[in-house]
């Protein structure tokens, strides 16, 4: 069969599949037929269609040799792709790579600045670029840098890379939040609480970190938050891995206020770990801490996946706390080591103490 046919076919099989590990596995047959037959124009959309299928997830496994493909083939041969094809997926792959620790420092900088560099030679203003640094400095704890970052973006034309309203908003919310300006934070996300600002993830994840962050300092406004993601959630099919963090931030939620549904989702997202990015892996074994605690032993429907995974389906609440503050303590170390500071180790000492 002609290659390009084959390739035609699995992108129709594509189409069909509801689970997007699935497609990232099919689109990888693809793009090992495209390579066969040197075919760069194939092996481009289908490298471009990977990245766009993983980043509905919490993983980031095959995006990051994808994008490498994308990179080399456009500069070793500029009039082949238009670069501005790809941008909006280098600025998710630049965020990407600061929640992973095998990607250095410098090299987070120096892809910013290349992203900066790409952005401006084809007309777009720096608005994207001071997205993704707000992101950076959100991760390393400068919250006081992060604010500098939105008011940069803020002094710059909206364009088509830059993050849509809801996200950029939601994002000014979260900066409040950390720095426990609760009722401002509410008046600011007006228009996401009242749904005039929407995407994908908005306002749903906008309401999990407003009943999150209230109920970590006993405000009971936290209930109403909690209502109206759980509202969102249920009303909506599409959420996948990728509110992997919305998700245990709720659990968290559940386990505060002692819902007995929280192991039902326990026994939902934690499969959502496996193979996901290491900054998702460190934020879901914090927040397992406080939850395990109390020790015991539980009967728990649990996906082989995971690592600890038994038979019987009866876990020992103990040796799972054990297991993820290990988890927990090795990407602090590996997280403060890359960045050059100890937020993740003060994240982790709080956790510890609940």
């Amino acid at each position: 069969m002609n290659h390009n046919l084959q390739i035609q076919k699995i992108l129709l099989k594509v189409e069909d599949l509801k689970n997007f590990e699935d497609k990232i596995r099919v689109l990888k047959e693809a793009i090992q037929i495209a390579d066969t037959h040197n075919d760069i124009e194939w092996g481009f959309d289908l490298r471009l269609n990977l990245i766009r299928q993983e980043r509905n997830t919490s993983k980031c496994e095959d995006s990051f040799p994808a994008f490498a493909w994308l990179l080399n083939a456009r500069d070793s041969d500029p009039d082949l792709f238009e670069e501005s094809e790809f941008l909006w997926e280098y600025k998710w792959m630049v965020s990407s790579a600061s929640r992973n620790t095998h990607i250095s420092k410098e090299q987070i900088l120096e892809i910013s600045d290349d992203l900066k560099l790409r952005l401006e030679r084809n007309g777009y203003t720096a608005r994207a670029y001071h997205n993704v640094m707000t992101s950076w400095f959100l991760h390393i704890g400068d919250y006081e840098q992060a604010r500098e970052c939105v008011a940069l973006a803020d002094a710059e034309m909206v364009d088509d890379m830059a993050n849509c309203p809801a996200c950029e908003l939601d994002t000014k919310v979260e900066i409040e939040l950390l720095e426990g300006n609760m009722d401002h934070a509410i008046a600011l996300a007006y228009d996401l609480i009242h749904h005039k600002l929407t995407c994908y993830s908005m306002p749903f994840q906008t309401f999990c970190c407003l009943c999150y962050y209230l109920v970590r300092v006993g405000d009971d406004r936290a209930q109403l938050y909690f209502d109206k993601a759980m509202e969102e959630y249920h009303k909506s099919d599409t959420y996948d891995t990728s509110v992997f963090f919305a998700m245990t931030i709720l659990m968290y939620f559940m386990h505060k206020t002692q819902r007995d549904e929280m192991w039902e989702y326990f026994e939902k997202i934690s499969e959502w770990e496996v193979g996901s990015e290491d900054v998702h892996r460190f934020n879901f074994a914090l927040h397992m801490l406080p939850i395990l605690s109390e020790g015991g032993s539980k009967k728990l429907n649990l996906s082989p996946k995971v690592s600890y995974y038994n038979v019987d389906g009866v876990y020992d609440l103990g040796l799972l706390r054990e297991h993820y503050h290990q988890q927990a303590k090795e990407l602090a170390t590996r997280f403060d080591t890359r960045n050059g500071n100890q937020h993740f180790a003060a994240r982790l000492a709080e956790f510890e103490q609940e």
